[in-house]
C-alpha cells in the first residue's frame, strides 16, 4: 500500500495528518510527501527571506521527517519530494496541475491527503491553490484505479483516524525549531488532547484526526459554498492586506524565481 500526503508547506503534516503517517509506516506502507514550497517566506524578518530560509526549512523538514522512522543508514522513511514553487506564490494554473499529475501518476498512491479548499479551515492562498490542484488531479483519474482522497484543514469532516500516538506531533513538529521553542512544544500537547477531546462529540470515545472523505459525487463540495466563497473573498482580502510587508521583497529582488 502506498500514502502520498500533499502540503503546501513544510510542518504541514505535523498538525494535520501525524498520527496517520507513522501508522501507515508502521503497517508497511510506502509514504511519499509532496512539499508544493519550501516556506522561502515564512519568517517575518528580511534577511531570512529567500534562499537563507528554504534551506533551513528544509533540513528542519527532514529531521522532523526522520521522527516517524529511519531506515538502516538513517534515512527517513518518509520520501520527501520538493515541488519546487515559492511560498505565498504557488499558481494554481494548468502548467502546475501537470506536474503534479505526473507525480501522482508515477507515485500510483492508494491514498492521497491534502487540504481541503472547498471547507476549508485555513485560507492562506497556499493551501488553497494545494487542495484544488490535488483534488481535480485525483478527479480526472480513472475511477476504477482513482486512489482514496482525504482532506484535512476541513470543517466538514466525515472520516476520523483513530490517533495510537498523540506524541508524535509535537515530537516532529519540535524539529522546526525556527518556527517554536521548548516553551511552545510544552504548551502544544495539551493544547491538542483539548482539541481532540472536544472533538470526541463526533469520534466518540476515540481520539482521532479528521478528513472530509471525497466521494467526486454532484453537489458533494456545494453545500455551503455562497457562505464560504463570502468567508474567502472578506479573510483572503484580510490576509492580502495585512501581509503586504510580510511578502516583501519580491521573489526576484530576492533572485528565488
Amino acid at each position: 500500500m502506498k500514502l502520498l500526503i500533499v502540503n503546501a508547506h513544510p510542518d504541514d503534516a505535523e498538525f494535520t495528518c501525524a498520527s496517520t503517517c507513522l501508522q501507515a509506516l508502521q503497517l508497511g506502507w510506502k509514504v511519499d510527501e509532496i512539499l508544493m514550497t519550501s516556506d522561502e517566506y515564512g519568517t517575518p524578518r528580511d534577511e531570512f527571506k529567500g534562499r537563507r530560509i528554504r534551506r533551513i526549512r528544509m533540513q528542519e523538514m527532514r529531521d522532523a521527517a526522520k521522527e516517524y522512522g529511519t531506515d538502516d543508514d538513517g534515512n527517513p522513511l518518509i520520501n520527501l519530494i520538493w515541488f519546487g514553487e515559492i511560498d505565498g506564490y504557488l499558481p494554481f494554473n494548468a502548467k502546475v496541475l501537470q506536474a503534479l499529475e505526473r507525480l501522482i501518476e508515477d507515485i500510483d498512491p492508494d491514498v492521497i491527503i491534502a487540504p481541503d479548499s472547498f471547507f476549508s479551515l485555513d485560507l492562506h492562498p497556499d493551501h488553497l491553490h494545494t487542495g484544488w490542484l490535488a483534488y481535480i488531479a485525483v478527479k480526472r483519474i480513472d475511477p476504477d484505479k482513482r486512489p482514496e482522497l482525504l482532506l484535512y484543514h476541513s470543517y466538514n469532516t466525515n472520516f476520523f483516524i483513530p490517533i495510537n500516538e498523540i506524541g508524535i506531533q509535537v515530537r516532529a513538529w519540535s524539529r522546526h525549531r525556527s518556527q517554536t521553542s521548548p516553551l511552545k512544544n510544552k504548551i502544544l500537547l495539551p493544547l491538542r488532547k483539548l482539541f481532540y477531546f472536544i472533538r470526541r462529540r463526533k469520534t466518540g470515545p476515540v481520539i482521532a484526526e479528521g478528513f472530509r472523505r471525497v466521494h467526486f459525487t454532484p453537489g458533494e463540495n456545494n453545500l455551503v459554498r455562497p457562505i464560504h466563497r463570502m468567508l474567502y473573498h472578506f479573510f483572503a482580502r484580510s490576509f492580502a492586506g495585512n501581509s503586504r510587508e510580510y511578502y516583501t521583497p519580491t521573489p526576484e529582488e530576492l533572485g528565488i524565481r
